[in-house]
């Protein structure tokens, strides 16, 4: 069934979509409304927000088939591109916005099943545009403070207020991909004891010792910032302290695993 879109100044644009964990048949009805709104307006994407189901669904046309994208979530992006962009929700407003030009996405699909995808170019600047909806974000909250005055001087009612919607990329990330390539430099180091002297060993396990100890800085790193945007987005599923622990801990049980490794095979 077709649904209206949300059009300024309706609030609950600023709504922050919670995660799906449910996949029946009314997951899949909103899908098909989701489906048919987009064929009634010729539109090639659409988050659910946008027709006021806030739950993180985004469907997007691919060729002649519309897939869904549920639960999604940014894990790799690289490269920046800067394209002028409109949006639904703000009639007769476009803006240049920065987006990656390249994005990894991690999903689940309408049985729940866990996906990825390698998005590039307008394919996946699309999926930015719209997972940006989910996190109760719109495009105006990329541009810089002069642009984003101008087009709050030119709405009737000004901006709509943004809560403090979550980012795309959280900085707590960087530092926990970081302990992970250092991890995983470490692990592939337990090859080479097969081809080289003790002497050369014994520089290979100090090498190794060294970057070890630059992963619980890492972690540390990581929990305490983690901890900090936890307190500034309080709404993000992402940012709850549970999750932010369990994390912490996985990375611990690795460290473990990958320092067993390092004493009792590198070493000489």
């Amino acid at each position: 069934m077709v649904q209206p879109l949300l059009k300024y100044p309706d609030s609950r644009i600023r709504l922050i979509s919670a995660n799906v964990r449910f996949f029946n048949e009314e997951l899949l009805q909103w899908i098909n409304d989701m489906v048919d709104t987009m064929k009634a307006n010729d539109l090639e994407a659409l988050s659910a927000i946008m027709i006021g189901i806030q739950y993180s669904v985004i469907v997007i046309k691919e060729g002649d088939e519309y897939f869904p994208y549920i639960n999604a979530r940014l894990i790799k992006c690289s490269g920046q591109t800067t394209q002028t962009e409109r949006s639904l929700y703000y009639d007769g407003i476009s803006v240049d916005v920065d987006r990656f030009e390249n994005v990894t996405v991690v999903f689940e699909n309408e049985k729940g099943e866990p996906k990825y995808k390698d998005l590039c170019g307008d394919s996946a600047r699309v999926f930015q545009h719209h997972l940006d909806y989910c996190f109760g974000s719109t495009f105006v909250d990329r541009v810089d403070k002069e642009m984003k005055q101008r087009i709050n001087d030119h709405l009737e009612f000004g901006l709509v207020a943004n809560g403090s919607a979550c980012p795309m990329v959280f900085v707590r990330d960087y530092f926990k991909r970081g302990a992970k390539y250092v991890m995983s430099i470490i692990t592939v180091s337990f090859i080479i004891p097969f081809f080289i002297s003790d002497e050369l060993r014994q520089i290979l396990y100090q090498i190794d010792f060294y970057l070890l100890l630059l992963v619980p800085l890492l972690m540390i790193a990581y929990f305490f910032y983690a901890f900090y945007e936890s307190r500034i987005y309080k709404q993000c599923t992402s940012c709850q302290l549970g999750n932010i622990v369990g994390t912490t801990a996985i990375m611990s049980l690795q460290l473990l695993i990958v320092a067993l490794g390092v004493f009792f095979w590198v070493a000489p």
